[in-house]
């Protein structure tokens, strides 16, 4: 039983000193962390995903659409009244991109709320 005891112990010493060196290594990293200004807080950094795909679908009156991309398949998104929509690099709008079905797409989205952030489509 002591054993068990002394091989718990170095564990939870192990992981403690684990945890406090992965807790400092972002600003040892260099790692930038915005302004209070910006508006954008770490969370809001880590919760941003991008996929690139084909545009299967975009429904305007609920106001979605659908990349199909090869490493996750089907991703289905919302856009909200702050998502950027850009056809060819120019600012659009959601009728615009219903129009380009199976275009080549590049979204950058919000991973936990499913929310489009920037929709690119490529001319």
């Amino acid at each position: 039983m002591l054993k068990y005891k002394n091989f718990i112990v170095i564990l939870l010493v192990f992981m403690f000193g684990a945890a406090l060196l992965t807790g400092c290594a972002g600003e040892e990293a260099g790692e930038t962390v915005p302004d209070d200004e910006s508006g954008l807080s770490d969370n809001h950094l880590q919760d941003t995903a991008t996929a690139g795909g084909a545009l299967k679908a975009v429904d305007t009156a609920a106001g979605t659409l659908t990349i199909a991309t090869e490493s996750d398949g089907d991703i289905a998104l919302g856009i909200t009244d702050e998502s950027k929509i850009l056809i060819g690099g120019s600012p659009s709008n959601l009728e615009e991109l219903a129009d380009k079905i199976d275009s080549e797409a590049y979204v950058e989205y919000n991973s936990v709320a499913k929310t489009v952030t920037e929709v690119n489509i490529k001319e």
